[in-house]
């Protein structure tokens, strides 16, 4: 009777050391974290986020003064009537000289200098554009949206201040992406082996349960606890945005 018990026992503790074994706990991470900025100086004239705030996708987080953006973009826009203006009057201008050179009133020095001046017109008005160009994309770059969903981590601007970016732009706002977050855990080589990228696994939060797809499985080992080689796995999964999860928080993810 003691024997039996005994293998009962062990049978138990055996089928508890593999359910353990197929829960392995590790720590929640950002899918997408970026430190927005702009290519562009200027003094900040607003700010419309702060730290913790959630935003969404094209939202207006921050801008610059704009007064001297809208300057440089109506100078361009301008400079682009006058380059027209020249280009349509050196094209009539050869089509005149063209048609008199025929009629052998004019020289070839002559046709050459009209072609010449058609031509120079025609890359002072590309360079006008080209100018008007920049000068829109700046002012569209004094403006930082959301690109994506998330929640703002760090918020390192305020009103009043210089954004200076001639030798590398300075991070003003820090944001990860919400409603999708990596659960990372650490594997041996027998349990890498029984993985597949794209497989379904359960995946836990404290009481909360959500389904996740591998995303990543590891090439080179991470060191663990007493020099065993472990893998990290990363485990993609969706959460409704309101829940607010974090990076860091503990997470379950059950092995197959």
């Amino acid at each position: 009777m003691k024997t039996m018990r005994g293998w009962v026992l062990l049978a138990l503790l055996g089928s508890a050391g593999q359910l353990a074994a197929a829960e392995l706990t590790g720590s929640l991470q950002w899918v997408r974290r970026v430190e927005l900025s702009t290519p562009v100086s200027g003094p900040i004239a607003h700010v419309a986020a702060d730290s913790g705030d959630e935003v969404q996708k094209g939202q207006l987080l921050l801008n610059l003064d704009a007064r001297g953006f809208n300057a440089q973009v109506k100078k361009a826009e301008a400079q682009v009537l006058t380059a027209r203006e020249a280009h349509e009057e050196a094209k009539r201008e050869l089509e005149r000289t063209t048609e008199m050179y025929e009629r052998t009133l004019l020289s070839d020095h002559e046709l050459q200098l009209a072609k010449i001046a058609f031509s120079n017109a025609a890359a002072e008005l590309q360079t006008a554009e080209a100018e008007r160009t920049q000068a829109r994309l700046e002012l569209e770059y004094s403006r930082v949206s959301a690109p994506f969903d998330g929640v703002v981590l760090q918020r390192s601007a305020e009103v009043g201040q210089t954004v200076v970016t001639r030798l590398q732009s300075v991070p003003l706002l820090t944001l990860a992406e919400t409603g999708r977050m990596l659960a990372r855990i650490e594997v041996g080589e027998l349990e890498l082996e029984q993985l597949r990228k794209g497989m379904e696994l359960p995946v836990r939060v404290g009481s909360r349960s959500f389904s996740g797809k591998v995303q990543r499985l590891g090439m080179e080992p991470v060191i663990a606890a007493g020099g065993i080689a472990k893998y990290e796995i990363d485990v993609l999964f969706e959460y409704p945005r309101a829940e607010r999860l974090r990076a860091g928080q503990s997470v379950v993810v059950v092995l197959p």
